[in-house]
C-alpha cells in the first residue's frame, strides 16, 4: 500500500508546465529530498511531460496529462499518462550514435534513463503510462 500518493491533471499543452514544474517542487519539499535529487527529478518528468503532450497527444490542447507520486519506503514511483498508444523506449534511436548527434530532438527518453532506476511503458486502450522508478537521495 503506498505511503504517500499525490496527483495532478493538465489539459493545454506545454502551457501548463509550470504547474507540473510547481507540483513537483511542493511534494520533494514536503518529503525533504534534497535539491539535487529535486532538480534531476524536475529535468526527467519536464522530458516525460513534453514527449507525452508533443508523441502522445500530438500536441491537442484538448487531451489531457497526469502525473502521480507516490512515495513507498526509500523508493519513489513516477508516472506520466497521455492519451497515446505509447512507445517501446528499446527501440528508440541511439542519441549517442554520430548519426543522431545533430537532430533537434530524441534526447528526452535518454535523459529520462539516466535519472531514472527503471523506466517502462504500460499500454491501456485510454492511453499510455511511463512509469519511472527512483530512490531518492
Amino acid at each position: 500500500m503506498p505511503v504517500c500518493r499525490h496527483e495532478i491533471v493538465l489539459t493545454g499543452g506545454e502551457s501548463q508546465y509550470s504547474a507540473l514544474h510547481d507540483f513537483i517542487a511542493s511534494f520533494t519539499a514536503s518529503k525533504g529530498y534534497s535539491a539535487q535529487f529535486s532538480d534531476d527529478l524536475q529535468l526527467a518528468l519536464k522530458e516525460a511531460f513534453i514527449n507525452a503532450v508533443k508523441h502522445g497527444n500530438r500536441e491537442s490542447d484538448e487531451l489531457s496529462v497526469s502525473c502521480s507520486l507516490c512515495a513507498e519506503g526509500n523508493m519513489l514511483l513516477a508516472t506520466i499518462t497521455d492519451c497515446g498508444e505509447g512507445f517501446n523506449p528499446e527501440e528508440l534511436p541511439d542519441p549517442l550514435d554520430p548519426h543522431n548527434r545533430f537532430q533537434l530532438s530524441g534526447r528526452g527518453v535518454y535523459i529520462i534513463k539516466s535519472i531514472a532506476e527503471s523506466i517502462n511503458v504500460e499500454r491501456s486502450r485510454d492511453g499510455s503510462t511511463l512509469v519511472l522508478r527512483y530512490i531518492p537521495y
